[in-house]
């Protein structure tokens, strides 16, 4: 049983960027840390990719990352529950909202659907949407892990202001001319 990796949808889309945005996310974490982490693949390559020997509590409310976790015999995983929603793999509703509303996290690392200079972060579902925007009030910083292709994109639902995130990690150096607006606006880039 901990050997199945669950993933629906077979291979991973633009996996060696979502490699590179996580190697750079690894180095935010610091031993004895809370965070909670959103779903998504950029995610699961983060949880991947944790040190065996790293000392977490993690919060997440994502079928695949908790069940990346059972590897990992330092990290405390809380996996939050409430209505599957099937195609993502994630819980959302009323429960997960309550859940995180009363947690207060050193880290949140925020999977991204979109990202705009003006839209802020945005996202394909509405309850996705919420349950990110809770995940944010209740963290101390907030990481936006987001590839190269989804910035300077929006999506129906919004989530937060640019203002709203302490960094954005992407698989570009942070000189590339395409980040340039996002750190004129404030937004550090890692």
């Amino acid at each position: 049983w901990k050997r199945i990796h669950i993933c629906k949808k077979g291979s991973i889309f633009n996996r060696e960027n979502k490699i590179i945005v996580a190697k750079k996310a690894i180095s935010l974490l610091k031993e004895g840390q809370v965070v909670i982490m959103s779903g998504g693949t950029t995610n699961l390559e983060l949880s991947r990719l944790i040190p065996q020997n790293l000392k977490l509590t993690i919060y997440t409310y994502s079928l695949p990352i908790a069940m990346q976790f059972t590897e990992h015999p330092d990290v405390e995983v809380f996996l939050i529950g409430g209505k599957l929603h099937k195609e993502a793999l994630v819980s959302v509703g009323v429960s997960v909202i309550k859940i995180l509303s009363k947690l207060k996290a050193d880290i949140c690392f925020l999977g991204t659907s979109g990202i705009d200079l003006d839209e802020g972060i945005t996202e394909v579902g509405y309850e996705v949407s919420f349950v990110k925007r809770v995940m944010i009030a209740s963290s101390d910083n907030v990481i936006s892990l987001i590839t190269s292709d989804k910035l300077n994109t929006t999506q129906r639902y919004p989530v937060c202001d640019l203002n709203e995130i302490h960094k954005i990690v992407t698989d570009l150096d942070s000189d590339d001319p395409i980040l340039q607006p996002y750190i004129k606006k404030g937004v550090e880039v890692l």
